[in-house]
């Protein structure tokens, strides 16, 4: 009889993180008209077929030969992405109300535990606020938005992290935008920006709907109901969801389901009781 050999776990770990470098160096090369040759891990005729394990699909976090490498976000926003998650190296634009929540939560779920994460643009953000959104102080760089050297910054910032953010203070140039994109796509980095001068690979628009926490008219504003529309690339149309912003911790959770009638006032009242949503006598602004 003869026997059958298999490779060793190791080995077959090796060779996965191997082919998974090279897709990653594949595309890079190919931006630039280049392109390497597969054919040295190509599977040996005969050879056992490669663990589940170990193969690659379109989930969050790993390398598509097609798509690149896909980056996770926050579970309530899944369905306004292409493939529930964003391409390593493209944009996302955020328009509207509670950008900057918006922002860091999807910081949060594309850096995970290992990439480092860049705030530009986001002069009253501090620390505090930054820890309760979920941001790892240990892995995160906050760049000021002025100054002189702000392009050679945001240059070094787009090559060497995972995720940058750009926030509403920072007044992006289009030729500044355009030139971090290239910077990005070629290092794989992530960029959120809030209002960018430029078009963004997919955008998302925010509406407000409403506050909620006021019981009896005394208490405080406790979450926030969010309308969220996306469009860009691979998106038919557009694609919208209701999310809430929790008060605490930066998480986004979806929002329950509105009975049809109810009132949608500046905020509404509190879980308990069944009192009348709050309506505003006068609007200031």
């Amino acid at each position: 009889m003869t026997a059958v050999t298999r490779e060793n776990p190791v080995q077959e770990e090796r060779l996965a993180q191997a082919r998974a470098v090279l897709s990653a160096a594949e595309r890079s090369a190919a931006r630039w008209g280049g392109r390497i040759d597969r054919t040295a891990l190509r599977p040996v005729q005969g050879a056992p077929s490669e663990p589940a394990s170990t193969r690659h699909d379109a989930s969050p976090g790993l390398v598509d030969d097609v798509t690149g490498t896909r980056l996770p976000v926050p579970d309530p926003l899944a369905d306004l992405f292409p493939r529930a998650g964003v391409r390593a190296g493209s944009s996302v634009a955020v328009q509207g109300a509670a950008t900057t929540s918006l922002l860091l939560s999807l910081a949060v779920a594309a850096a995970g535990e290992d990439s480092w994460c860049a705030v530009a643009g986001m002069d009253d953000l501090g620390l505090r606020s930054a820890l309760d959104a979920g941001l790892d102080p240990c892995r995160l760089a906050l760049a000021p938005a002025g100054g002189e050297q702000r392009p050679q910054v945001l240059s070094a910032l787009a090559d060497g992290v995972g995720v940058l953010v750009l926030g509403p203070d920072l007044d992006l140039a289009p030729a500044l935008w355009r030139s971090l994109l290239g910077r990005a796509r070629a290092a794989d980095t992530l960029v959120l920006a809030a209002r960018p001068p430029g078009t963004a690979d997919i955008t998302l628009h925010t509406t407000s709907r409403g506050w909620t926490g006021l019981q009896a008219g005394s208490g405080r504003l406790r979450r926030r109901r969010l309308h969220v529309t996306s469009s860009g690339r691979g998106i038919a149309g557009h694609r919208d969801v209701e999310v809430l912003l929790p008060q605490v911790g930066g998480a986004i959770s979806e929002a329950p389901l509105v009975p049809a009638g109810a009132g949608r006032g500046v905020a509404a009242s509190g879980a308990s009781g069944g009192r009348p949503a709050l309506h505003p006598v006068r609007r200031a602004g």
